[in-house]
């Protein structure tokens, strides 16, 4: 779903000054505000579960995984990830800047597909942030995790994907890893 375009574009100040539309996330794109969805049930649980797994080994390196904030990546560009790792959070902060996180995580939707395989790709690595999380579910079951790292700056290289059966130790960009057992997750 996407909202009206107007002639004159929304700003980042615009987008953060937005009051929250319950049940939909509202995400700015070039200047227009882009409406999404809730996140359906099952998608939520994996976005908690890639919490959990992350959380734990964030904190005491002092960062935070945190799901569903907004993220400043460009002048006229921001972004919800599903969740990220970042930097602490000051009280009262309505956004963060790109710059704050380490690492992006994206739990793909039918509705968000291209968007997060392609869109997202592409505008976290030229953000600079370090690596991306790509969450792939078919029939309410996570079956992939693909793990991306900046390569060159602007550039992901895919250097890991975990699927359904197996686990795997991947490195994060902040002097730890994780293993990630999608059966674990699934359950």
């Amino acid at each position: 779903m996407t909202s009206p375009r107007r002639a004159v574009a929304f700003t980042l100040e615009d987008w953060e000054t937005l009051e929250p539309v319950e049940g939909h996330r509202v995400e700015l794109v070039d200047g227009q505000l882009r409406v999404n969805a809730a996140p359906t049930p099952w998608h939520q649980i994996i976005c908690d579960e890639l919490r959990a797994l992350l959380a734990p080994v964030a904190k005491p390196r002092g960062w935070r995984a945190v799901s569903g904030i907004g993220v400043r990546l460009g002048r006229d560009l921001g972004y919800i990830p599903d969740l990220v790792i970042c930097e602490p959070i000051p009280h009262g902060t309505k956004s963060v800047p790109a710059s704050a996180v380490v690492l992006a995580v994206e739990v793909v939707s039918p509705s968000s597909r291209k968007i997060d395989r392609f869109e997202k790709l592409s505008a976290y690595a030229k953000a600079g942030i370090q690596a991306y999380w790509r969450a792939e579910i078919v029939k309410d079951h996570l079956v992939s995790v693909h793990c991306y790292r900046q390569h060159d700056r602007g550039v992901y290289v895919e250097h890991a994907v975990v699927e359904h059966g197996n686990q795997q130790t991947v490195t994060l960009p902040i002097d730890t890893s994780v293993t990630i057992d999608i059966d674990a997750l699934n359950e």
